[in-house]
């Protein structure tokens, strides 16, 4: 008697990333001959409870690439996830104050009012910890921390169906009104808006250009590729063959950095290739998953700081959340692939 395929769910966000681009082109389909493997979107479920898995981690056969909030979040809830590899994609992050606020640096942030975002009604308000973070760096650079400033919420209920418009909208309203004097700014949707905005905003410090790495350390950077530790035991080979698409999709990026941008922004469906090469300004070369010491230093540090600032249940060791031998074996057979085309 034949065997059933297997299921393997996939989801991925932030659209920088290796899934993407290998979901896109259909080599993750061209990977898996349908009699053995079934593959499911997890985004294009009707099923909420499904859906929810993108921060649960509740399907055990489900892969995820994309932001460390939530999948650290899910952890430390007991997800007995794993780390298969960790890209590190730099993004546009940056402070701005209105251009007619008296505040010209970042020292004079202190006491003054910092919007962040609060999304009601969902699991983990990733965005709200994004905000967090990118703060915090910002004011780390001139020996300022969270006592130093005034955090203002600005609501916004997601789950009730308003439509609170590209993430950043909401807090520079605020900031518009006067409400708050400084907000936080990330990703595509932020540097549009920043670029927009242009004559009204001042830019205090863009985070992106920072040289040291863990002030450039937020949801988006870096970002896990999880798997259940379950599936794992159970399903070896078909991780390996996983992980190697996604070793796939980065070399081709590598080869083909503009249209690894085209293929970014077509996911994203809200900027154009422009917006996305300047949000991302080291996209091509950052999309290999790797497990180096630097990766996974970075890794710790955003759990560190989500469990410093009460966004984890309990606290646990990165290092025990990351499994070595899979990605090391997809190389293996990436270069083995490589070696037969050769021939």
């Amino acid at each position: 008697m034949s065997k059933s395929p297997v299921d393997i769910w996939y989801t991925r966000c932030g659209g920088a990333t290796a899934s993407t681009i290998a979901i896109r082109n259909g080599w993750l389909a061209a990977e898996f001959d349908p009699g053995e493997v079934t593959l499911h979107s997890l985004r294009d479920s009707n099923d909420r409870a499904v859906r929810e898995s993108h921060f649960d981690h509740s399907i055990t056969s489900m892969f995820r690439e994309g932001g460390n909030i939530p999948p650290i979040w899910a952890r430390a809830r007991g997800a007995d996830s794993v780390v298969l590899g960790i890209t590190w994609v730099d993004e546009f992050q940056s402070v701005v104050v209105r251009s007619d606020s008296g505040i010209q640096d970042l020292r004079q942030l202190k006491c003054k009012r910092l919007g962040v975002p609060l999304y009601a009604g969902i699991s983990i308000d990733f965005q709200r910890g994004a905000n967090f973070h990118g703060f915090a760096n910002a004011l780390s650079i001139v020996g300022l921390g969270r006592d130093d400033v005034e955090f203002v919420d600005i609501v916004i209920d997601r789950a009730a169906g308003d439509n609170p418009g590209p993430s950043g909208a909401a807090e520079l309203a605020a900031l518009a009104t006067g409400r708050v004097d400084a907000v936080f700014l990330r990703q595509a949707s932020g540097y549009k808006l920043a670029a927009d905005r242009k004559p009204h905003l001042r830019e205090l410090v863009r985070l992106t250009d920072e040289a040291d790495p863990l002030r450039r350390i937020n949801n988006g950077t870096p970002r896990p590729v999880t798997v259940h530790r379950d599936f794992l035991d159970k399903h070896p080979d078909l991780v390996v063959r996983y992980l190697s698409v996604l070793l796939q999709a980065s070399d081709w990026a590598v080869a083909k950095p503009d249209a690894a941008i085209a293929t970014i922004a077509e996911e994203d469906g809200r900027v154009g290739p422009d917006i996305t090469a300047a949000t991302f300004p080291k996209l091509a070369t950052s999309l290999r998953p790797r497990l180096t010491a630097e990766y996974v230093a970075g890794l710790a540090a955003q759990k560190d700081f989500l469990r410093d600032w009460g966004f984890l249940e309990r606290d646990f060791d990165v290092a025990d959340w990351i499994v070595h031998g899979p990605l090391a074996e997809a190389e293996r057979l990436v270069a083995k692939r490589a070696a037969l085309a050769a021939e």
